[in-house]
């Protein structure tokens, strides 16, 4: 198994930091993996959900957002506030086009040739910005998510307007303790998408494979989101995983992976093999 750390551009003076996964017996397609708010490549289970798609034979990829805060390091806090506060879901889109085109083109490192296909993989609003991306990129011929956000305009009344009282909305890490700012560019993105039918409509009109997972003990973004979804596609699966919660029972300083996460990678690699068989 070897990792390579990887930097490129996106959207001018912007920075994707990232890393790949792969082994020796390398055969599927590569998974390009998007975090949520709040997260980063390197997050709880995400390193060690890497290992095993590369070990599946899939060269995983997963990168930190432009506007993430983070840069290239592996933990700690957030160093980039200003990307933070300034980032949006349409910088988030545009930042995992960038990384697909990359691996496609073979430009991310030299240890990974150009790939023909590619598949998305996505935890919790990560999962929203690949089905938001996935059918604009004819590489990509499959999609999965865990814990998805069914809507980026998700947000109420009453917060949006003291949002755009106060100029932001803040939001304290619980790994950091940071307060973290979304700017009212960020809101005015998301009712942007929201116009444009947002999550559900992209999902409905998506013609390549989709597999939704979902804990059922998930009190961050509960199950039904996932489920509302699945209703819309008659290429979506979804799984609902018993005892399973937002992080699918792991957690940040990774251990050793639960049976909730196992059985959600085990079944997600499933799924991907099936696209090629």
């Amino acid at each position: 198994m070897r990792t390579v750390d990887f930097q490129i551009p996106s959207q001018g003076e912007r920075k994707v930091w990232g890393t790949l996964t792969l082994s020796e017996e390398a055969t599927g397609p590569a998974v390009v993996m998007a975090h949520g708010a709040l997260g980063f490549k390197d997050w709880s289970f995400f390193p060690w959900l890497a290992a095993f798609f590369a070990g599946e034979g899939f060269p995983a990829v997963r990168f930190n957002f432009s506007g993430s805060g983070m840069g290239p390091q592996a933990d700690g806090p957030f160093t980039d506030l200003e990307a933070f506060q300034n980032d949006t879901i349409s910088r988030q889109v545009e930042d995992l086009r960038t990384v697909v085109q990359a691996v496609v083109e073979g430009r991310l490192a030299p240890e990974l040739p150009t790939q023909r296909e590619v598949f998305l993989w996505g935890h919790s609003r990560g999962g929203a910005v690949c089905l938001l991306t996935a059918g604009r990129l004819p590489q990509v011929k499959a999609v999965a998510t865990w814990a998805t956000i069914a809507r980026v305009n998700r947000y109420l009344y009453d917060v949006k307007r003291a949002w755009r009282h106060q100029g932001f909305l803040a939001q304290e890490s619980s790994r950091t303790g940071q307060l973290l700012q979304y700017s009212t560019h960020f809101l005015d993105d998301v009712e942007k998408w929201g116009r444009e039918g947002d999550v559900p409509t992209y999902f409905h009109n998506l013609e390549i494979p989709a597999f939704l997972v979902h804990g059922s003990e998930d009190t961050s973004v509960p199950p039904e989101e996932s489920e509302s979804l699945a209703a819309l596609s008659p290429k979506a699966q979804l799984a609902v995983l018993a005892g399973a919660n937002h992080k699918f029972n792991a957690s940040h300083p990774f251990t050793i992976p639960p049976p909730e996460l196992q059985e959600a990678a085990q079944r997600t690699a499933g799924f991907y093999r099936g696209i090629l068989f």
